[in-house]
């Protein structure tokens, strides 16, 4: 066998008698580095036993090296389009915990739903400490896969390509992703993708503060698909942002393209009745905190909480009764 270094199986359709030998070579070939799986239709079962190849395949690698060969990490992995489903997720999760010198990832059209996508962030690609380009775009995330990527992505320091459009994240959860970024740990991100997904004028001012305060090479923002307005003041500091940095940091040759905020041709209005939601979302959650706070101020067994703070905290409950 060769030592291909690069496996690209794209638009191949895998039936049973190609799958066998297929995770065999994965399971043991030592020198891959890019492994390019897109539109094979895959499902779950094929996709468990592709991402099990691969955890075998770490094993392989550590053997080898303690044998003393020079052996290059699993670099790349690219399998979008190929209904992975949730019922994969564990077993792609280990396969990322092993392989934490991933560079790239892509795994976009999935079908992966918000609690899959969390399982492969937090017991997954949280490892992939050095990882420069994320793609999960087209899949489910929700408040519970925003929250799980809001967790992980401070910890990707050396990041570069963030997607997760059309997956989404909700208004909320537009808000928690953006205020992790603001964290200022992704200091090389260029490249934003967060199309179609419900992010209002709320989560646009937190991602506008992120690319202000937190992200200082950011280049481009994709954002059409949402629910605020072009008018949107944000929009007008985001825009002049992102010129600003170009004229700075362009260089000679400037590819336009690769600058500034997507075409807004397709942004919708959040409607009242969703506004409203939204509200009533952020008073649960005040309200959850609150309770959580009278319990342990109940719990503490020498401090007595004075009566003008027992006061301040039922007003403030009192308000947000939903």
């Amino acid at each position: 066998m060769p030592n291909l270094h690069t496996v690209n199986l794209n638009d191949n359709a895998f039936g049973l008698n190609t799958q066998a030998p297929l995770v065999a070579f994965l399971s043991s070939h030592v020198p891959l580095q890019h492994l390019i799986l897109n539109n094979n239709g895959l499902g779950p079962h094929a996709g468990i036993l592709i991402a099990d190849a691969l955890s075998a395949l770490h094993a392989k690698k550590e053997e080898a090296r303690k044998a003393g060969k020079d052996v290059p990490d699993l670099e790349t992995v690219i399998c979008g389009r190929n209904r992975l489903e949730n019922g994969s997720m564990t077993a792609w999760a280990k396969a990322y915990s092993l392989h934490t010198g991933v560079k790239e990832v892509k795994m976009v059209q999935n079908g992966i739903r918000q609690e899959g996508i969390s399982h492969l962030l937090t017991d997954g690609l949280r490892h992939a400490r050095g990882i420069k380009v994320l793609d999960l775009q087209d899949n489910t995330f929700t408040i519970l896969g925003a929250k799980a990527l809001g967790t992980v992505a401070p910890g990707w320091t050396e990041i570069q390509e963030l997607g997760v459009g059309d997956s989404l994240l909700s208004a909320k959860g537009g808000v928690v992703v953006a205020n992790a970024l603001a964290k200022g740990k992704n200091q090389q991100l260029e490249i934003l993708r967060l199309q179609y997904n419900d992010i209002t004028t709320k989560g646009l001012e937190a991602f506008t503060k992120a690319v202000k305060e937190g992200l200082p090479v950011l280049k481009k923002i994709e954002l059409n698909g949402n629910k605020f307005s072009e008018e949107d003041q944000s929009i007008m500091v985001l825009k002049e942002l992102l010129e600003e940095r170009k004229e700075k940091l362009g260089g000679d040759v400037i590819m336009e393209d690769e600058w500034g905020l997507d075409s807004l041709s397709d942004l919708e209005e959040a409607s009242d009745e969703e506004s409203e939601e939204e509200e009533e979302e952020e008073a649960e959650e005040l309200r959850g905190r609150l309770l959580e706070e009278a319990e342990e101020a109940q719990e503490e067994p020498v401090a007595q909480v004075d009566d003008k703070e027992v006061d301040a905290l039922a007003a403030k409950l009192a308000k947000t009764e939903v």
